[in-house]
């Protein structure tokens, strides 16, 4: 009998522990929820179940210097982005109204070249926004 009721008091102490980490681990898994950062893509980000715009996102992961600079790294391939398919697409529309051959073949050259390093900034653009966001979710469940 003595062992019976040693084996219940030893099983309703391990339930306990285990309801303990349990509500520990839902107060983490809510934290998590309200605080984590999900990017689809383009120019939005969801944060607590509401959108927000991209221009707002340095605001957020501001307590991660690694997300900062990584952020930092993002907005600079994104300017070399624009650039290059701002002066890609002026030398294809030059192109286009040019009237000698030898001119506008250049043009079409120099639009292509162009429109090939935008593809490039346009990789490293995605990837180093989604390490930014990546190191500040990390940061937020080591915090």
């Amino acid at each position: 009998m003595r062992l019976f009721i040693l084996f219940n008091l030893l099983f309703l102490l391990s339930c306990s522990q285990l309801r303990a980490q349990n509500q520990d681990s839902v107060a983490i898994k809510k934290y998590y929820e309200e605080n984590a950062i999900l990017w689809l893509g383009w120019t939005k980000y969801i944060k607590n179940n509401q959108t927000f715009p991209l221009k707002n996102l340095r605001n957020e992961i501001i307590f991660s210097p690694d997300a900062i600079h990584e952020f930092s790294k993002y907005r600079r391939y994104r300017t070399y982005l624009n650039i290059s398919a701002i002066v890609g697409g002026g030398l294809y529309l030059t192109a286009l109204v040019a009237k000698d051959r030898e001119v506008k073949l250049g043009m079409f050259a120099g639009s292509l070249v162009a429109f090939s390093f935008s593809i490039h900034f346009s990789f490293n653009t995605s990837k180093h926004l989604s390490r930014a966001i990546w190191l500040h979710n990390r940061d937020i469940l080591l915090r």
